[in-house]
C-alpha cells in the first residue's frame, strides 16, 4: 500500500472522478482497495458513486421550472443545507458557480491549499490598496468550485470559544446561544477521538488531531505553560480558551485525506431525486416581487435562465459574494444602488457593512540543526492570549509551524515558526459593487488596521510570540531569532504593516441581530423581503477567535434546524 498520506491523496481523487463520471466503476473500486479500503468499502463507494453520478445526469437533463428550495453556493453552509433540507423530503435545487473537479492535486493536496488563489478555484477578489497596511493590496480568495472554502483551506479544525457564541446570543438571541450551538457542532464533528461533552463522535466531517508528538508542538505547548498557560490537549473539548494552549485539530481522516463539506454532506445526499446539483452557473439577481421572493435568474450554459421558488431561497455565497448579490438585487445602501442605477428594492444600509477578517504573521527562528520531517498540515501547537483583561475572552491566536519555509538564506527545515494572528479586530470594513454587471468583481475593503485599538493588541500578541519563542522550553530547538530581534513597538507596528497576511476569514457583511437596521434577523431571513435567507459566514457578527470553517459549518447546521422546526 502506499504512503499514508499520499493514499488518503489518491483516494480523495478518485472520488472526485468518480462522481463526476470520470472513472469506471471497476477502475475506482480496484484504486480504492490500492488506497488500503477494504472490498466492502470500496465497492460500497463505488456503487454510490455510479449512483449519484447518473442521478445527478437525469435531473440536470429534466431541470424543474420550480423548487422549494433554492441554494445559492455550494460551498460550506450550501453543502450543509442541501443535505438538511433535501432530507426533509423538500425539492432542493443547488447552485454553484463554479466547477466540480475537486481531484485537482491542489484541492487534494492540502499542503498546496493557497494554489488556489487566482486560480479557476477562486473567484479572484482582491482589496483595495489598504491604507494602514503601506498601501499594500490583499488577496480575499472565495472557492469558486464545490466546497466552497471547505475544498481550499488549509483544514485547520477550531471551533470557537463560548465567549464567542455568547457574543452571537447577544447579537441575535437565545437561537444563537453556546448551549443551543453545541449540539449542532456535534452533528458536524466525527472526532476521531469519539464523542464528549463538547465534541462528535459521529458527526458529518472527519476530524483529527495532526502532529501530536512532532517537536514544535510538544515544545509550543510546554513554553506557553512556562508563561503561565494551561494545557488543554484537545482544545475543542474545552469552552474557554483563555491562557489555555493545546493542538489544533485538522478535517482530515486518519490518511490526512482532506474531509470537505463535500465528502460530509454533498456527496452523501447526490443519489437523492429531490437534491439537484447544478454547477458551472452564475446567479446575477435574486427575483423579488412585490416584497417577496419568487426566485433566481442564472445564466446556465450561456443562456438566461430563471428558476422559480415554492419556499425560499437561501444565499450560501460567503462573507463577499452573499452581499454583493443582495445589493445587485436591489437589497443594499439607497445610495450605492442608486449611484449604479439599480432600482432600489429595500434601502438595507448595513448590508456589505461589518466587513471585518483574521490579520496573520509568521515570525522566524532558525534551529540547532534541521528540524524534523513535517508531518500531517504543518500545524504544531495553539495558544489564546487576551491582551486587555476589559475582553471577555482571547483576542490573540498563536499556533507553530513545524519549518520556516521562505525565509532567505534558510532551507525550510533549518528553523521554526511561531504565527499570531489578530483574532478580535475592532477596524471594519466594506463590500461594495465596482458596476451593475454581474460578472464584475466586488470592490473588497477590509480596512486592516484602521483602529488604534488593533495596533496595540497586535503588537502586544507579537511581543507575546516572541517571547514564547525565546522560552527556557525552545532553549535546544531554537538557534536565533531571524524576524523581529530586538524590535520596539513601533518597529513591530511597521513590520505587520509591511509583511501582515490573512486567515482569508470574511465575515459580518450580512451580520444577523434583532436590531432591525440589522441586516437579517434572528432566523436569518432577509429584512424587507419574504422568502429570502442568507446562511453563511456574511451573517455572523462577530468573529470567531479561531479558524471559521466549523463555526460556518455550525451555524448552517443550526439553521437549518430553526427552518424545520414545527411551527
Amino acid at each position: 500500500m502506499a504512503d499514508p498520506t499520499e493514499a488518503g491523496e489518491r483516494a480523495n481523487r478518485l472520488m472526485a472522478l468518480a462522481y463526476r463520471g470520470g472513472i469506471s466503476r471497476r477502475a475506482f473500486t480496484a484504486g480504492l482497495m490500492a488506497c488500503g479500503f477494504t472490498a466492502g468499502a470500496a465497492g460500497d463507494a463505488a456503487m454510490h458513486a455510479a449512483w449519484a453520478q447518473s442521478n445527478q445526469a437525469a435531473l440536470r437533463a429534466k431541470l424543474r421550472d420550480e423548487y422549494d428550495y433554492i441554494i445559492v453556493g455550494a460551498g460550506s453552509a450550501g453543502c450543509v443545507l442541501a443535505n438538511r433540507l433535501s432530507a426533509s423530503g423538500a425539492n432542493v435545487l443547488l447552485i454553484e458557480g463554479g466547477g466540480t473537479d475537486i481531484a485537482q492535486t491542489k484541492i487534494t493536496f492540502t499542503e498546496r491549499w493557497s494554489t488556489n488563489f487566482g486560480t479557476d478555484t477562486d473567484w479572484g477578489h482582491k482589496s483595495v490598496p489598504q491604507k494602514n497596511l503601506k498601501n499594500r493590496v490583499i488577496v480575499a480568495p472565495v472557492g469558486k468550485i464545490i466546497g466552497g472554502g471547505s475544498s481550499i483551506n488549509a483544514t485547520a479544525w477550531l471551533r470557537g470559544t463560548k465567549q464567542d457564541f455568547d457574543a452571537w446570543e447577544k447579537a441575535a438571541g437565545p437561537n444563537w446561544s453556546f448551549e443551543k450551538l453545541i449540539p449542532a457542532f456535534k452533528r458536524v464533528d466525527r472526532y476521531e477521538g469519539g464523542e464528549s461533552e463538547l465534541r462528535g463522535g459521529f458527526g458529518a466531517i472527519a476530524t483529527r488531531m495532526p502532529a501530536a508528538d512532532h517537536l514544535v508542538t510538544r515544545t509550543l505547548i510546554a513554553a506557553a505553560k512556562e508563561m503561565g498557560f494551561k494545557e488543554h490537549f484537545d482544545i475543542n473539548n474545552t469552552a474557554d480558551w483563555l491562557e489555555a494552549t493545546g493542538q489544533q485539530g485538522t478535517n482530515t481522516d486518519h490518511s490526512m485525506r482532506r474531509f470537505s463539506a463535500v465528502h460530509g454532506y454533498l456527496y452523501p445526499a447526490l443519489t437523492r431525486a429531490n437534491l439537484t446539483l447544478l454547477p458551472d452557473t452564475l446567479v446575477t439577481k435574486i427575483d423579488v416581487e412585490n416584497g417577496i421572493c419568487r426566485g433566481v435568474t442564472t445564466v446556465l450554459g450561456g443562456e438566461t435562465r430563471q428558476f422559480r421558488v415554492a419556499k425560499e431561497v437561501i444565499l450560501a455565497a460567503g462573507g463577499i459574494m452573499s452581499p454583493r448579490l443582495l445589493m445587485l438585487s436591489g437589497i443594499g445602501p439607497a445610495a450605492h444602488l442608486r449611484d449604479l442605477n439599480i432600482p432600489v428594492v429595500v434601502d438595507a444600509k448595513n448590508v456589505g457593512q461589518n466587513l471585518h477578517d483574521h490579520l496573520l504573521l509568521r515570525v522566524f527562528w532558525s534551529s540547532n540543526g534541521k528540524m524534523p520531517p513535517r508531518q500531517d498540515t504543518d500545524h504544531a501547537g495553539v495558544a489564546y492570549l487576551r491582551t486587555n483583561s476589559a475582553l471577555p475572552g482571547p483576542n490573540i491566536q498563536i499556533s507553530g509551524r513545524q519549518q520556516a519555509p521562505g525565509v532567505p538564506g534558510l532551507k525550510a527545515d533549518e528553523g521554526f515558526a511561531i504565527s499570531p494572528g489578530l483574532t478580535k479586530p475592532v477596524s471594519r470594513g466594506t463590500v461594495r459593487l465596482a458596476s451593475a454587471d454581474p460578472k464584475a468583481l466586488a470592490i473588497v475593503d477590509p480596512n486592516y488596521f484602521a483602529e488604534q485599538a488593533d495596533v496595540d493588541a497586535y503588537v502586544a500578541g507579537i511581543e507575546f510570540s516572541l517571547a514564547l519563542g525565546n522560552s527556557k522550553s525552545f532553549g535546544e530547538l531554537r538557534q536565533d531569532q531571524i524576524s523581529l530581534k530586538g524590535a520596539d513597538k513601533a518597529a513591530i507596528a511597521d513590520y505587520v504593516r509591511d509583511n501582515a497576511l490573512t486567515y482569508f476569514h470574511f465575515v459580518g457583511t450580512c451580520a444577523m441581530g434583532s436590531d432591525p437596521n440589522a441586516p437579517v434577523d434572528e432566523s436569518l431571513r432577509v429584512r424587507g423581503v419574504e422568502r429570502l435567507r442568507v446562511i453563511d459566514g456574511s451573517v455572523i457578527p462577530e468573529v470567531t477567535v479561531s479558524n471559521t470553517q466549523p463555526a460556518v459549518l455550525t451555524l448552517a447546521e443550526r439553521a437549518a434546524e430553526i427552518m424545520l422546526a414545527p411551527a
